[in-house]
């Protein structure tokens, strides 16, 4: 599960840059809506630069679903903490609410050999999890069905769904559909035909959070859609594949930039990689563009997301709704894409520890024969 930058400040940088989606009903011509540009300082397409299609309506979300109460809870559901986006992030050791001091860019998290076996186990579930949610994926399945069989996965198997009551998520995983970029939340709206769909798994399993997603088809994709989605994974890859000790944290932003131009799209500055361990998220940010923030070098038995979002147009804006303050979409409705693995940096260079890839392109009900077999 991403975060949309800076993470220092949480989420406020999207706060107030909103709209209020429709709700999946009658045919009826939405309300306009005043939209604010996301800070990104990049000229938004007209709508006439992106194929015209219906945007994603709101479905009806269903009760929170329960945990056994033997299934051990993180600390960021307790009384103090955060319900909602708008009030930050939970606090702890590695995350301090603030800008982070020159000092606390280079106090990382060095794991123990036992926390990076916590980590290898709770990265594993996650990934099992996302493969049996993503094989329920078809025109017709709702988003909440999705959910459901995640959730009753994770709890079956003595972990606890992180996003679930994370600052106030109502559900245990993610679900973006077409233009969603992240933070989409299940709900009572069928899959379509050709629709397309990121599922971010996060699990919490002894003391650890293992976090990845994969994009998903229901039916035959587009060509416009198989295509972003290949040049997203790509570009993911493209990112791990610099990581080893002593490399710069700036590097993973310069080669998925590279892989992502190469294929004609656009690394969406709105979601971004971070440190994961004990705590959901925390530093080093891991930003899927180039820039100039430095977090020093990677060292020996750090773990820490990759997963950048990549749409087909050059446009960076960003609007979230003003109902539920999580979904994430693009002004132009372009459409969105998005991977993620959580990493080990070893002595000699890194592990995926959500690995291998989901042969995504194989599990929709027409397997797609354009694109390569997972990595």
């Amino acid at each position: 599960m991403s975060l949309a930058p800076p993470l220092w400040t949480g989420l406020r940088p999207c706060i107030g840059q909103v709209e209020r989606r429709p709700k999946a009903g009658p045919s009826e011509a939405p309300p306009a809506l005043q939209k604010r540009r996301w800070a990104a300082g990049a000229v938004a397409l007209t709508a006439t630069s992106t194929r015209r299609r219906q945007p994603v309506l709101r479905g009806d979300l269903s009760p929170a679903r329960k945990v056994p109460q033997e299934i051990p809870r993180p600390f960021y559901l307790g009384p103090d903490q955060p319900r909602s986006p708008a009030d930050g992030l939970p606090l702890h050791e590695f995350y301090s609410g603030r800008d982070p001091t020159p000092e606390e860019r280079v106090q990382l998290d060095i794991k123990t050999p036992e926390q990076v076996e916590g980590m290898r186990a709770a990265c594993r579930l996650a990934r099992a999890t996302l493969e049996t949610a993503g094989k329920s994926v078809a025109p017709g399945v709702t988003t909440d069905e999705i959910d459901r069989i995640a959730h009753e996965f994770i709890v079956d198997h003595g972990a606890y769904p992180s996003p679930l009551g994370y600052c106030g998520f109502p559900k245990a995983v993610c679900t973006s559909v077409n233009e969603i970029i992240g933070h989409g939340i299940p709900d009572s709206r069928p899959l379509s035909e050709g629709d397309f769909l990121n599922i971010d798994v996060t699990v919490y399993l002894n003391g650890y959070h293992g976090d990845t997603s994969c994009m998903f088809f229901a039916g035959p994709p587009s060509k416009r859609a198989a295509k972003l989605c290949k040049a997203t994974r790509k570009a993911m890859l493209a990112g791990i594949e610099v990581c080893g000790p002593g490399v710069d944290f700036r590097e993973v932003g310069r080669a998925i930039t590279a892989s992502a131009e190469e294929d004609g799209c656009t690394v969406h500055p709105s979601l971004v990689g971070h440190g994961i361990g004990s705590y959901f998220h925390g530093r080093p940010e891991i930003l899927p563009y180039v820039n100039d923030d430095d977090w020093g070098v990677m060292q020996p038995n750090m773990t820490f997301t990759v997963e950048p979002a990549l749409v087909d147009a050059p446009d960076r804006t960003c609007e979230v709704d003003a109902e539920d303050l999580w979904t994430m979409c693009t002004m132009t409705k372009a459409l969105g894409a998005q991977f993620e693995h959580t990493i080990l940096i070893t002595d000699h260079g890194m592990e995926i520890l959500t690995g291998p890839c989901i042969d995504y392109t194989g599990m929709a009900p027409s397997p797609v024969k354009a694109l390569p077999s997972a990595i």
